[in-house]
């Protein structure tokens, strides 16, 4: 079925986790896109308290990376504490990631159905690796060339009603539990606290010339 939005349906409210800057580059590109089409989105970094009260017509999107095929645990539980609603609120889901996922699309449209949301749109970009340094700079621009395009269309089938959020077994969600409590001990009690260069720091300005996105800046003494 086809879904159109009235002018009372254009604001999206973007929830969005940034590691090493994907996925704010993802974010910004696609509000940039939902512009074109006449819809406002507002960024809002996590973590952050789960909105409590939307607006009645209000959109609400989440965006991440993708680690241990899942969304990092601190994502897991942040969903998983978002209110109950009675207002069907439509949700888009946007992960970035360097290969590919299973525990994204399926697991968190049966949590958000759970609780009252209409998964509307779910989409997962390519972006350059972070793990490792793995191409070259010109390799890095291609990959973010092809996410450009993927995002264009993304928003227009949103814009449209033509957006899809396909559905897997509901049985996929312990393996989701699993990935993510097994990545817990791989320790990822960092995650969501940002980064900053302590006193072994040289300022040679190496990982800021490395950063796929260019995520990583001086601060005012010169360190990352």
């Amino acid at each position: 079925m086809m879904l159109y939005f009235s002018t009372m349906d254009k604001k999206i409210f973007l929830y969005f986790f940034s590691g090493t800057g994907n996925t704010l580059w993802v974010s910004r590109q696609f509000a940039g896109e939902m512009a074109k089409h006449k819809f406002e989105t507002e960024l809002l970094p996590l973590p952050a308290p789960a909105p409590v009260d939307l607006p009645e017509a209000a959109i609400l999107a989440i965006a991440f990376p993708v680690y241990a095929q899942t969304a990092p645990p601190f994502i897991c539980e942040w969903m998983r504490n978002l209110p109950e609603t009675r207002k069907n609120t439509p949700v888009i889901l946007i992960s970035t990631l360097a290969g590919f996922s299973g525990l994204v699309k399926g697991p968190f449209r049966h949590m958000l159905e759970k609780k009252g949301y209409r998964p509307l749109a779910v989409s997962e970009f390519i972006m350059p690796p972070n793990y490792f340094h793995k191409y070259d700079e010109p390799k890095n621009e291609a990959i973010r060339e092809s996410a450009k395009i993927a995002i264009a269309d993304f928003a227009k089938a949103i814009a449209e009603g033509r957006a899809t959020w396909p559905s897997r077994p509901s049985i996929l969600d312990p393996m989701q539990f699993l990935a993510e409590k097994m990545f817990k001990h791989g320790g990822s009690s960092w995650l969501g606290r940002g980064f900053k260069a302590d006193g072994k720091c040289t300022r040679c300005g190496l990982c800021m010339k490395l950063c796929p996105v260019k995520s990583i800046v001086p601060d005012a003494e010169g360190r990352p």
